[in-house]
């Protein structure tokens, strides 16, 4: 009879030293990061005025992809250093 193999554990993330940073001034919450961005990183933060949303990047699922700064139509992403936990 065959024995049980234990899985083996996840390795753990490595974090990019860089995040992205979203200038909320620029944003225009057209959303475009969101739909490249992988673990859901980017959120939409909506504003009780209109047309006044922007999005939003969780820096602990960040993984410094670029992907987003690329995407942005409004040049409103930049890559900066990871903040320190």
């Amino acid at each position: 009879m065959a024995e049980a193999v234990a899985p083996k554990p996840a390795a753990p993330k490595r974090l990019s030293p860089r995040v992205a940073l979203v200038n909320f001034d620029q944003c225009t919450g057209c959303e475009a990061c969101i739909a490249v961005a992988p673990h859901d990183t980017c959120l939409v933060r909506v504003s009780e005025q209109p047309f006044t949303s922007s999005v939003e990047v969780n820096n602990d699922e960040c993984t410094g992809c670029t992907l987003c700064m690329k995407i942005c139509p409004w040049d409103a992403i930049t890559m900066v250093p990871r903040p320190a936990s």
